[in-house]
């Protein structure tokens, strides 16, 4: 393995699941699992050269990462789809095999994993990596869908036919293991359910969504006004008619919290990493809080060291120019 790839091992991926976890999917999970197994079967018979990381359900769908020279675009979507269609309609079983570390490997250095045969020249590189997150004593499984074979612990429905009706709705840029300094790799995102029924039900309920968002009512009534660009997405601005509503909240509230007897503390809008663990909040909702601050607790101390290197530096030239000139 390239030190690249030991170096990517050695970072835990938080998306792994335990074999716990998995056994406990839901019926609506395998079926987005199974999904994702599809599209990168889709994705291999369009571009045989991709390289696939991990795809696993969540709460809306599936996605699965990929590397790629060509960038996927919504306009691959309706070919993509196509090919998965096929894929569904094939009926092919979802084979389990359980394999060695060694078998496991040899495989993803043939490029075998992820792949819809062996790629002589193009190892399945994040394939081998996810081997080396698997922990010894655990067992190293593959599933089979027609060709396309992948490193993989289940559970998925028994056919490829039993997936029902599925979308693929975005396109986005994911790091390996959301570690920025891993590589950067296309995210493909689709959702599924067991028939159409539920999901044009779930498109329509997005519609709905949409149109009652509380971002674009507020907006278009004045109340506030949301820049993502150089506030944050959260964070409202409010306009001169929603001050006046939440004033008028918050003296309500004052009101009430004092005819009950509550008195009122204030706390720093800021706090070290510890305060945000105990809450509960930084192990549940990281990704959706602004990321941490970088406090340089010894600013000073390195300015006044990197001042006497300088004057050091001054010297040695000034006494090289000396003795240099005799």
């Amino acid at each position: 393995m390239s030190e690249e790839n030991k170096d990517q091992s050695a970072q835990p991926n938080p998306e792994r699941k335990t074999l716990d976890d998995r056994a406990k999917m839901t019926e609506l999970e395998r079926i987005r699992h199974s999904c994702a197994h599809v599209l990168a079967t889709a994705i291999l018979r369009l571009w045989p050269e991709a390289q696939f990381a991990y795809g696993p359900p969540v709460e809306t769908g599936f996605y699965y990462d990929l590397e790629l020279p060509h960038r996927i675009s919504q306009e691959d979507f309706e070919k993509i789809e196509a090919e998965m269609k096929k894929e569904i309609k094939a009926n092919n079983p979802f084979e389990k095999q359980t394999v060695t570390r060694e078998q496991a490997i040899a495989d993803a250095t043939a490029g075998r994993l992820g792949g819809l045969a062996e790629r002589p020249g193009n190892a399945s590189k994040f394939k081998l990596d996810l081997i080396q997150q698997i922990p010894e004593g655990e067992p190293i499984s593959y599933y089979k869908n027609g060709d396309f074979i992948d490193l993989c612990a289940g559970p998925h429905v028994m056919r490829t036919g039993n997936i029902g009706a599925f979308k693929l709705t975005t396109v986005a840029a994911a790091y390996y293991k959301g570690d920025e300094k891993g590589p950067q790799l296309q995210r493909i995102y689709g959702t599924a359910f067991k028939n159409k029924t539920q999901l044009d039900e779930y498109f329509k309920m997005l519609e709905e969504a949409k149109r009652r968002d509380h971002r674009k009512i507020g907006a278009e009534m004045g109340l506030f006004a949301i820049d993502t660009e150089f506030v944050g997405p959260g964070m409202p601005l409010w306009l001169p008619k929603g001050t006046v509503l939440v004033e008028e909240l918050e003296k309500l509230a004052k009101e009430t919290e004092f005819a009950a007897g509550y008195v009122r503390v204030r706390t720093p809008h800021l706090a070290k990493e510890k305060m945000y663990k105990t809450s509960g909040h930084l192990p549940y909702y990281a990704e959706s809080m602004f990321p941490k601050m970088e406090m340089d607790e010894h600013r000073e101390a390195r300015a006044k060291l990197q001042a006497r290197i300088a004057g050091l530096e001054k010297q040695l030239a000034d006494c090289a120019n000396k003795f240099g000139s005799k």
